[in-house]
Formats: C-alpha cells, sequence, structure tokens
C-alpha cells in the first residue's frame, strides 16, 4: 500500500531533484560540519535538498543539541553536539543518514513527525526488499533515558521489538534537516545505502550524484569550530 502511494504522488508532480552525496566515514566534527554545511547551503538558495550517507572514524558519540553531559557510558569515547536534538547515540559501525530538504513545500512538507514519517517509510521499504520486517513505531511508554536507543518515540524504526532507528531533526526558516543512526549489520552499509536511495527514486525523486568538492571541503572544516568535540574521559 505505501508503495502504491508514493507511485501516484511521483505521477501526479513534477519530478523532484535531491543531491545524493555517496557514503564515506570521517571523525565526529567533520561529520556534524558537513551536515551544517549542506543544511545552510539549501537554506539560503545555493543548494539543492540532499540525501547523504556516512560512518565515523574513529568510533564516536553524538549528543542531542540539548544535551549538557556525555552520559558516563560512552565517556570513553570522542563525543560532539549535534544541530539536531534527540539524545546519544554511539556511533560504531551503524549507517548514518542525513537528510535536508524542505518542510514547506512539496514530497517533505509537513510538521515534523510527517516528515519523519515520509522519511522512516522509504528506510522500513528497503529493509522490507531485503527480507527484513522492519516496521513504524508508535512510540514507548517508557520513560527516556540519556541514550537514544533505550526507547522509541513516535516514527522511529523497530525490528523484532528492537529499536533499529533513531532520528531527530532541526528546522530553520523553511528548511530541515534530519539525522539519523541505522543500528542494524545483518547488510553492509553500501548496500543499504543504495536500498534507501532506491525508495527515494521510487517516490519520483531524482538524484544528482555529487561528493564534496575541494572548495567544499575547504568551508566544511571552517564549520567544524561549530562542533567542538568532547575528549575521551574515563
Amino acid at each position: 500500500m505505501t508503495l502504491c502511494v508514493l507511485l501516484n504522488y511521483s505521477t501526479m508532480t513534477k519530478t523532484m531533484k535531491m543531491r545524493l552525496v555517496p557514503f564515506g566515514e570521517y571523525p565526529p566534527d567533520w561529520n556534524m560540519a558537513a551536515d551544517e554545511f549542506l543544511f545552510r547551503e539549501f537554506m539560503e538558495g545555493r543548494g539543492l535538498p540532499s540525501l547523504r550517507f556516512y560512518g565515523f572514524k574513529p568510533v564516536s558519540v553524538t549528543l542531542g543539541y540539548h544535551q549538557k553531559r556525555v552520559p558516563g557510558i560512552f565517556k570513553k569515547f570522542p563525543a560532539v553536539r549535534r544541530p539536531t536534538g534527540g539524545r546519544a547515540v554511539l556511533h560504531n559501525g551503524d549507517l548514518v543518514y542525513s537528510v535536508v530538504g524542505d518542510h514547506t513545500a512539496g514530497y517533505f512538507a509537513g510538521s515534523i513527525f510527517e516528515t519523519y514519517r515520509k522519511i522512516a517509510t522509504f528506510i522500513v521499504d528497503a529493509l522490507r526488499e531485503h527480507g527484513f520486517n522492519a516496521r513504524l513505531s508508535q512510540g514507548s511508554t517508557a520513560g527516556h533515558t540519556e541514550l537514544c536507543f533505550d526507547s522509541t518515540t513516535r516514527y522511529e524504526i523497530t525490528l523484532e521489538g528492537r529499536k533499529i532507528v533513531g532520528a531527530a531533526q532541526v528546522r530553520r526558516k523553511n528548511a530541515f534537516l534530519e539525522q539519523g543512526s541505522i543500528q542494524f549489520f545483518e547488510l553492509d552499509r553500501r548496500v543499504l545505502a543504495d536500498a534507501i536511495r532506491n525508495e527515494f527514486s521510487k517516490a519520483g525523486i531524482e538524484f544528482v550524484l555529487q561528493p564534496f568538492s575541494e572548495e567544499e571541503i575547504k568551508r566544511i572544516e571552517e564549520l567544524t569550530s561549530l562542533y567542538p568535540v568532547i575528549e575521551p574521559s574515563g
């Protein structure tokens, strides 16, 4: 049913173009700066909406924008605060994604939860194409801890009752940035990334493959000062 709805949408609207930034592994401050760069470029009218896949090297922790400290269990890893909300995530071999787009018009328009649902549906469908019965969560009644994967919120993704995808958003002007971690290790990350991209394409989204240029890398490096690394302790 979901696929039919998406296909019908694509036949009724113009093709939407998105920039696709291919998978790579980077330090935590660089990853946050790269997403900030894509977000700003779109918000200021200089860039396309974007889909980026990445990993962390070294193993790192990201904190929600409003989190005040690194949870004790994660203090032995370098950490950085995300521009998005949510709770602490350990990045150790997970597939991380960011999506930048317009929340006032076009495919991703709607409330935060509506945008969550649209992106999460692509991930669920990609996993199901590979035989994994992933599901959209309606949220947990359990209290939240400092750790993202201790409980679910609405439209996060579970598999066999276990949360495998956590996501958070920030919105500025007409633009949104969603960052998500897919803690699923039974598929190669590049295979899963390609499957997710394919689900976006089924919705009528056309991708422009565009790695970061040398000039963009310089600008991203300038933005890393916004995301200072909290060094490991203990």
